[in-house]
């Protein structure tokens, strides 16, 4: 078990360095987005002459506002949030009680149900994969 164990620490280490690059890039984004927004915000104003707020959406004046119901389930925040969960699973495989099962004890189905989403990965072995 401890094999697995290994693998998957090394593979969410992985995936927890590329969330933190997305991160950066995502903030990097925003920013460029909210100097693009004011800039174009600033150059509307300018064409209407200083007067105010012109029509929105459907003329009613009122400007555009975001609910954050747009979020992609692929943020760097989601993928830190299931590396910390993963985490939490591998640091508590002993307190998982081992009922048998086709597959062997629960603690490492568990672990092996985790492992196969890494099933491209060169280092991952094919005893841990999952059937059914």
């Amino acid at each position: 078990m401890a094999d697995i164990i290994e693998f998957l620490e090394a593979r969410i280490a992985e995936d927890e360095a590329a969330a933190v690059e997305l991160a950066a890039a995502e903030a990097a984004a925003a920013e460029l987005e909210a100097a693009g927004a004011a800039a174009a915000a600033a150059e509307l104003e300018a064409r209407r002459g200083g007067g105010g707020p012109g029509p929105g959406p459907g003329g009613q004046g009122q400007p555009v506002v975001r609910t954050g119901l747009e979020v992609s389930p692929f943020t760097a925040a989601r993928v830190l949030a299931e590396c910390a969960a993963k985490r939490k699973i591998l640091a508590n495989v002993p307190l998982v009680t081992d009922i048998p099962s086709q597959m062997g004890g629960t603690s490492e189905y568990v672990l092996m149900c985790l492992a196969s989403v890494y099933g491209w990965h060169p280092e991952y072995q094919e005893g841990w994969a999952v059937t059914g």
